[in-house]
């Protein structure tokens, strides 16, 4: 696992995102991803909820490249900016953190996500990248955060040692 996105410390760099009250309602959740370290460009694949209790993925989509952020919001799609096709979305190669891009996930539930497994090819080769940038949805008020955060960095810990990274 790895690849030319790979951020180079998976359980160190670990973010959570907490929304509160969305009653199982979809939310708009933003993945920061690194930029393009490789030689050419690659091409997005699919995108995958690693250890998942109680949340459900909607659908990707991606930010286009140079756009701000997306903030996370209630309600999926959302209702600010603009979004291109997930699949296939070209990314060039960058040389540091401002040629990085956001992916936008619509997700419901009630419950975490710790990670992400996002697939893409460049050339013929296919790779899988981890996201450590989880999110917690809750009902009501987000009680436990801390609970969810440090089993989100013993996860990444259990995934950390097969994974490589670029030096960025």
């Amino acid at each position: 696992m790895g690849g030319p996105l790979q951020a180079s410390w998976l359980e160190g760099a670990a973010t959570l995102t907490a929304v509160p009250k969305t009653k199982g309602h979809p939310v708009t959740f933003g993945l920061p991803v690194p930029w393009n370290a490789g030689a050419g460009i690659l091409e997005l694949e699919a995108l995958v909820p690693l250890g998942a209790e109680g949340v459900e993925m909607l659908k990707a989509a991606a930010v286009p490249l140079g756009s701000a952020p997306l903030p996370t919001a209630k309600g999926f799609p959302p209702k600010v900016g603009v979004l291109e096709t997930f699949e296939d979305f070209p990314i060039p190669p960058g040389t540091s953190d401002v040629d990085g891009f956001q992916i936008v996930v619509g997700r419901k539930g009630e419950g975490s996500v710790p990670a992400f497994a996002l697939v893409y090819r460049m050339g013929g080769v296919r790779y899988v990248t981890i996201i450590g940038h989880g999110a917690m949805l809750c009902a009501k008020a987000c009680e436990g955060q801390d609970v969810v955060e440090a089993a989100q960095r013993s996860y990444l810990a259990g995934l950390s040692p097969f994974v490589s990274a670029p030096v960025r």
